[in-house]
């Protein structure tokens, strides 16, 4: 039985991880889930590119009402309970959108027969554009003579007076529907006296160093070269001196390795030749590397049981290309923040944990990551050998009633002694129950909200582990609430007379209640004048009335059970007043009566 309940309480995790990267709308509604299981009560927050965002709470969802490019980057969501903190892994989130060309009209002069490399003027953009290029209003298409590189530039290659002109291109975002004109590039063609029927081919665009990660579907090299006549100009690829004469495209300039895996690392080589000429090829290379995300070859077991002082190794070992980089969390903290000297960090990866705690108990991660993606494992440890004892036992409270209360029971042993509350023998609230009202705190105790009259009672905690079991019950009394229920009203009496403002109020008979009463917000002391009195129930008494006493008077009961509070108006009125108003009412009724009988004359 003792065993059972101290395996009661489950680590939390998570059902789902996070997927492809997302891209949405500027304006767009987003909504983050983060799905996690373990023992209730189960905790959220949020983190954005490292920093917090949210607090702790029950939420599991984040919210973003109009997405901004601001809200781009990387979201992570850790998840809570007495057992500890787990951090998800990172969740891109991108903001599709599309900014102005940043540049003005330019001017490029070249020498007729060189190549023209028109560059692809910048732009703020994601998903990054698709882009035609545009001379004098007409679309311009790849050639043999006119190449597009992968970097959206425009090559004009063996460059004629007749290339002079206007060029621009159009940049479309194809998730937002966006297009934006550039400004133009005049290009120039100076006319070469000299000019040579045969120019030796030249790389103008050489292929560039390029990483791919592996299980990509494809990756794409490019060499663009010039050479006179064009027409006889040819690219090819090699690779460790052999000829490669799959996945040429685009008259040679571009080589397209499919499904790229480590077999396919190497030196690649164009070479751009003329035929039928004895010209000398020019050169060029590139090195092709696949990068392989990380994965484990040692991880810790789902749960470590170590005993008090004694030194634990928890197991961590990644490969990938490149090699990764491990960083470890204990409670979704970084190692080095906590800088805890007891911490160690090993040549292999794994983490030592010298002199071992209780408070080191929780939920240890480790990460690696490189660039080609990101891998976590974790454990939750486990400090044994160490009975449940009270820190915080429950103590006998009284509250009254639509309060909350809250019931203590802060417990230390290892393992974590899983908490229990029961009245009677319903279990209200545990890392597995959970009834309406009844909230089992983190800290092991238990709060009630709202706190109804038949709440009254003993309530017992019960704390558990592998070492053994306690218990201890406190005694919740619930008042009932004080209230006014019959408070003063606005009066008015003829001066000399005596005023009488009633403050009556209901209240549990356990607990006395004080009454003090306020004139324009400064207390009144009866022993202070002979003419005010408190009476038992409350009412104030003001005799011989005078001028002096018109106001605001406001009756506080106050007392264990609640406080409340009523304000009425007080005037007082001459004799002489009071006779107008009684001679100007029977006026009005003889002036009515007699009317009414002219009425009935007529």
């Amino acid at each position: 039985m003792l065993q059972a309940l101290a395996q009661d309480d489950v680590a939390p995790y998570f059902k789902t991880e996070p997927g492809m990267p997302q891209i949405h709308l500027e304006g767009n509604r987003l909504v983050l889930t983060c799905l996690a299981e373990g023992s209730w009560p189960l905790e959220f927050k949020w983190l954005h590119n490292d920093s917090e965002i949210t607090a702790y709470s029950s939420e599991y969802k984040y919210l973003i009402p109009a997405l901004q490019r601001s809200d781009a980057g990387f979201y992570q969501c850790v998840v809570r309970n007495r057992m500890g903190a787990l951090l998800q892994r990172k969740s891109e989130v991108q903001v599709a959108y599309m900014g102005n060309f940043m540049d003005t009209d330019q001017k490029k002069t070249v020498a007729e027969g060189q190549a023209a490399v028109l560059d692809f003027m910048h732009i703020l953009s994601y998903p990054r554009p698709q882009v035609t290029w545009f001379r004098d209003g007409h679309k311009i298409i790849p050639s043999s003579g006119i190449a597009i590189t992968l970097e959206n530039q425009l090559v004009i290659l063996t460059t004629s007076v007749t290339d002079s002109g206007g060029y621009c291109v159009q940049a479309v975002n194809e998730k937002n529907g966006e297009n934006k004109t550039s400004p133009f590039i005049y290009l120039s063609v100076t006319h070469a006296s000299d000019s040579l029927d045969t120019t030796a081919p030249v790389i103008v665009i050489p292929p560039q160093n390029t990483s791919v990660v592996a299980g990509s579907s494809e990756v794409m090299l490019e060499c663009v070269a010039n050479a006179r006549p064009v027409e006889k100009l040819s690219i090819s690829w090699q690779r460790n001196g052999i000829k490669i004469t799959s996945g040429i495209s685009s008259f040679g300039r571009r080589l397209t390795i499919t499904n790229p895996t480590s077999a396919d690392i190497g030196m690649y080589f164009c070479v751009a030749e003329l035929r039928d000429s004895l010209v000398e090829p020019a050169r060029a290379k590139a090195f092709l590397s696949i990068l392989e995300p990380p994965y484990f070859t040692a991880e810790p077991e789902s749960r470590i049981l170590a005993e008090v002082e004694k030194t634990v190794d928890i197991l961590c070992q990644a490969m990938g290309v490149p090699s990764p980089t491990l960083v470890w969390y204990k409670d979704s903290i970084p190692i080095n923040k906590l800088q805890n000297p007891r911490y160690k960090v090993l040549h292999n990866g794994g983490l030592q944990i010298q002199g071992a705690r209780t408070d080191d108990a929780g939920i240890f991660q480790c990460f690696a990551s490189n660039e080609a993606g990101e891998i976590q494992t974790h454990t939750y440890l486990d400090v044994t050998n160490i009975k449940p004892t009270f820190i915080r036992p429950p103590i006998d409270t009284t509250v009254t009633e639509g309060m909350t209360a809250v019931l203590t029971c802060e417990v230390s042993g290892a393992p974590k002694p899983a908490i229990s509350w029961k009245r009677g023998n319903q279990i209200l609230a545990s890392g597995s129950v959970q009834i309406p009202r009844f909230i089992l705190l983190e800290s092991g105790g238990l709060q009630i909200t709202p706190v109804f009259l038949q709440d009254a009672g003993n309530y017992t905690c019960y704390a558990v582990n592998s070492e053994g079991a306690l218990s201890a019950f406190a005694t919740l009394t619930v008042w009932n609430r004080t209230f006014i229920v019959h408070p003063p009203e606005d009066s008015t009496v003829i001066k000399g007379t005596t005023a009488t403002l009633q403050c009556e109020a209901t209240h549990d008979p356990r607990i006395s209640i004080r009454h003090v009463w306020k004139k324009d917000s400064v207390a009144i002391n009866p022993s202070s004048s002979s003419r005010i009195t408190v009476e038992e129930d409350g009412s104030l008494l003001i005799s011989q009335t005078w001028s002096g006493d018109i106001g605001d008077y406001t009756c506080e009961v106050i007392s264990f059970g609640g406080n409340d509070s009523r304000t009425a108006r007080l005037e007082v009125m001459s004799e002489m007043q009071s006779n107008f108003i009684c001679v100007t009412n029977v006026s009005n009724y003889d002036r009515s009566m007699h009317e009414a009988d002219q009425t009935h004359m007529k």
